[in-house]
């Protein structure tokens, strides 16, 4: 995959990234909750999927924030022009495989090429990744559960691959004013973690993804 070399001397967070680096604990969790109120019942009539959809937006989100493309290696930083999603596929038998897919196209042909890599990897014997895994932001859904916190596995502190977990959505009623009456409304929400190295991303760099995510999921056209 394509990226560049960022250089230290001229990077404004250096002092940041040594500090954050030499930490037990380097990582930073946020998990809030998204509003999918207007995009929900457009993907619905649209027959799209939802999990497809909502990744989708979520990765070009992602890839809008520069940081999110960051990738720690050795003592530097490298920026990808593009990072592909590499997300679970689950099996019947309660297991799952990785599945790698290009996000960098229309979403028409994304979905169409996402859905023939994952009856591709259903055949596989085995869990394994594809392609250049520091290029890619890892994605996962717990559609069980609406949760408020999650943890996310990472091998070792120099760990910078973004994650990205999402549970189920819930329907929540609220009372609005419209045309001088009283009604009842519904509010679609989603829980949406990211899990990010603090050493390349802080706290704006995630609500600028989660503002883009928004301006993603209102724009997007099925």
């Amino acid at each position: 995959m394509e990226f560049t070399q960022i250089d230290m001397e001229k990077y404004p967070r250096r002092e940041h990234f040594e500090h954050f680096r030499s930490m037990e604990n380097p990582f930073l969790s946020i998990t809030a909750q998204v509003d999918i109120t207007n995009w929900l019942p457009r993907i619905k009539k649209a027959g799209c999927p939802f999990f497809l959809c909502f990744q989708y937006a979520v990765v070009h989100a992602a890839n809008y924030v520069p940081e999110f493309r960051q990738r720690i290696q050795g003592d530097g930083i490298v920026e990808y022009r593009f990072c592909d999603p590499s997300y679970t596929v689950a099996l019947p038998d309660g297991t799952y495989r990785y599945c790698l897919a290009n996000a960098d196209q229309p979403l028409k042909d994304y979905l169409e090429q996402a859905k023939r890599k994952q009856e591709e990897v259903m055949r596989s014997e085995h869990l394994e990744e594809e392609g250049d895994v520091q290029s890619q932001l890892f994605i996962s859904c717990a559609p069980w559960l609406n949760y408020s916190a999650c943890e996310v596995p990472h091998p070792d502190r120099q760990f910078s691959i973004p994650c990205f977990v999402w549970g189920k959505y819930q329907t929540e009623k609220y009372l609005a004013l419209e045309d001088g009456k009283v009604i009842e409304k519904d509010k679609n929400t989603i829980p949406l973690t990211v899990f990010v190295h603090h050493a390349l991303v802080d706290g704006r760099h995630i609500a600028a993804f989660y503002s883009y995510l928004n301006e993603e999921l209102s724009q997007m056209e099925v």
